[in-house]
């Protein structure tokens, strides 16, 4: 491959505006335009205008306009942080469930720390983690960490004598950490009496239908968290599959696309309906596309189908 210097120089926010009109693209209020500019970079913004790009001519297509942009723009604004929202709460019961089952099962509040609840070749991972807890930990000022370093230290592993239940560190603790904790114990441990599992059982308060479908969702639950976080797009970037969830809509209303937004939307249906979080999901996603017109003109590209609130999954 031929590589060659980055010779582009610097465009003002007028530069800017003046190029995308001689590429067809329809400004109605320029001032509105470089002042946009001003503040969102037009690197970050410019993929916003894509959809309405005619990538064989490297023009817009006509009647395409700068105020499209925007409003793509501040639907993905509100649509990630809504999901934020969301995937907190489910983060939260996610912590707060997971220490409640293995805990109360293997009757140690360091469960954490023992390797035999954990996968032979998992264990190297899980002593990265423990690593970096441990690191976090030993930093935060917190009135819960200071109380337990000024007090105790535990005598479950050696290694990590100066780290505290899991109830109390899972504070502490990203969302990939807890990710990597919950896939990495042993399942056929947790077996309880008529083919039951404990794993199998959080799983299902959570709405899947097992422990592996629960690790599936956690992987994708996490991607997007960490877009969300990153204040990255995500209204039609590509996005994991979540397990078992296409099979619950009706064939009717199927996705445009299954790694678009649409699809971990329903995800986050299903989790709610089960957790009883009480967000109206449905009606939010109605009322950003009635909101911003451009993003129920594009809505396919973040996979939602024709008359997607008449799946039956939304009524519920």
């Amino acid at each position: 491959m031929a590589y060659r210097v980055y010779d582009k120089e610097y465009q003002s926010p007028e530069d800017l505006v003046l190029y995308m009109k001689t590429k067809g693209l329809t400004v109605g209020d320029e001032q509105s335009a470089q002042k946009f500019l001003e503040n969102v970079n037009y690197y970050r913004f410019k993929i916003y205008l894509w959809p309405f790009l005619d990538a064989t001519l490297s023009s817009y297509v006509p009647h395409s306009t700068f105020e499209q942009g925007v409003e793509l723009y501040r639907f993905d604004e509100e649509l990630r942080n809504f999901i934020f929202t969301i995937i907190c709460k489910i983060e939260i019961k996610l912590r707060s469930k997971l220490d409640q089952v293995v805990a109360s099962y293997s009757n140690n509040p360091f469960w954490y720390l023992e390797n035999e609840l954990f996968i032979k070749n998992k264990i190297y991972s899980m002593d990265g983690v423990r690593a970096s807890l441990a690191s976090y930990f030993q930093q935060s000022q917190d009135d819960f960490s200071k109380h337990f370093k000024d007090n105790y230290y535990n005598e479950v592993n050696a290694n990590f004598k100066q780290l505290p239940p899991f109830w109390v560190l899972t504070e502490l603790a990203t969302f990939g950490q807890v990710r990597t904790v919950y896939s990495s114990l042993e399942k056929s441990i947790f077996q309880g009496a008529q083919n039951t599992n404990e794993l199998n059982t959080l799983a299902h308060d959570f709405g899947a239908k097992n422990y592996k479908e629960l690790n599936n969702w956690i992987t994708a639950i996490r991607d997007v968290r960490n877009r969300c976080a990153h204040h990255s797009r995500v209204w039609n970037a590509n996005h994991r599959q979540a397990g078992g969830v296409l099979n619950k809509l009706d064939p009717k209303y199927l996705p445009t696309n299954n790694n678009k937004i649409y699809l971990f939307c329903v995800l986050l249906k299903l989790i709610d309906d089960r957790l009883g979080m009480g967000f109206d999901i449905n009606i939010t996603l109605q009322s950003l596309f009635n909101k911003y017109p451009a993003a129920q003109l594009k809505c396919h590209s973040a996979g939602f189908p024709h008359d997607w609130h008449k799946d039956d999954i939304w009524a519920k």
